[in-house]
């Protein structure tokens, strides 16, 4: 008996090493499990409700979503999120009823809903009777071919990065095509202004732009716009508005400094590139509701008011379980 003694010890020792060296099944994604690039007529991965630790924090291994709340700034309220993909294919967007023409909208989580967004803001209202030019590509197929000098143009390519072009037009389109051969535009937004290039805010009055007016550039109003921080890194912002409990809204000079107190606060990114998108009622933050297992527009909490949009910008899970 003495002389099997060691054996045991033996065995007791190598369990125990096993115990501590076998990964934590709590801590650790199915080893089975993929990060895939997502089809461009397709939809994200199944939402995985759990893995929305908090009301303002989600994670999986091919995107995180932190949405950080309290900032204030000209006596308006604003919140911004952080998203971080795995690849280009998760920067997406969407229209409401899949539909191009005619006036079909939906509410922001309604059309995040239908596409497994796992966080979505508004695009450009591409539907509205005064928005009918512009360079337009969605999901890859090219709708309009109409740049304006009226809308800035911003494209995401298929890496999904930012390029932008001020005051487009077919000729400024065509060079930046033929100078950009290797890269295909997935998606374009047709709004603008663009406001930060290459890290530097591209106007010193944003009233000037041709098309104030609609943008409404020199009133206090709800805004939104969507950075690129770094590769595959971006920034999503919007402030409220008049009509929120406490908020007078922001110009859009003013929403420019928005745009650059948030850049103060990163730590470990710039803003390379921000574009301005639709406002007002328009602007849309989704994200999972903190009562039920369910998206939920979770910007502006103290206005009743939710327009209905014809399209989204949005980013969907890669994460194969």
């Amino acid at each position: 008996m003495v002389k099997n003694l060691w054996k045991y010890a033996v065995i007791a020792v190598l369990l125990a090493l096993l115990l501590v060296l076998a990964p934590s099944p709590v801590s650790t994604y199915d080893a089975f499990a993929e990060i895939v690039e997502l089809d461009l007529k397709g939809v994200g991965m199944p939402i995985n409700w759990d893995n929305y630790t908090s009301d303002t924090h989600y994670e999986d291994p091919s995107l995180t979503v932190d949405i950080v709340w309290g900032g204030r700034i000209y006596d308006t309220n604003y919140v911004y999120a952080l998203v971080k993909i795995a690849n280009g294919t998760q920067i997406r967007t969407a229209m409401a009823g899949d539909q191009y023409s005619g006036e079909y909208t939906a509410i922001g989580s309604t059309i995040g809903k239908s596409k497994n967004a796992v966080f979505a803001i508004n695009g450009d209202y591409f539907k509205h009777s005064d928005h009918q030019n512009g360079f337009m590509v969605r999901q890859g197929k090219t709708y309009r071919n109409r740049p304006s000098k009226m809308w800035d143009l911003l494209m995401i390519d298929q890496y999904g990065d930012f390029h932008t072009i001020t005051e487009p037009d077919k000729d400024k389109l065509a060079a930046w095509q033929a100078e950009h051969a290797d890269l295909e535009i997935v998606n374009s937004f047709n709004f603008g202004p663009v406001m930060i290039l290459d890290g530097q805010v591209t106007r010193d009055d944003f009233n000037e732009i041709q098309n104030h007016r609609y943008i409404g550039t020199h009133k206090e109003a709800q805004r939104m716009a969507v950075c690129q921080l770094d590769k595959l890194t971006y920034l999503c912002v919007t402030s409220e508005g008049p009509e929120d409990k406490g908020s007078k809204g922001l110009t859009m000079d003013q929403f420019a400094q928005c745009l650059l107190e948030i850049d103060e606060q990163l730590t470990d990114y710039t803003i390379q590139v921000a574009y301005n998108l639709d406002g007002g009622s328009s602007c849309t933050m989704v994200f999972k509701d903190p009562e039920k297992n369910a998206l939920k527009k979770i910007n502006a909490p103290t206005n009743p008011k939710v327009r209905y949009l014809s399209d989204i910008l949005y980013f969907a899970s890669a994460y194969q379980e």
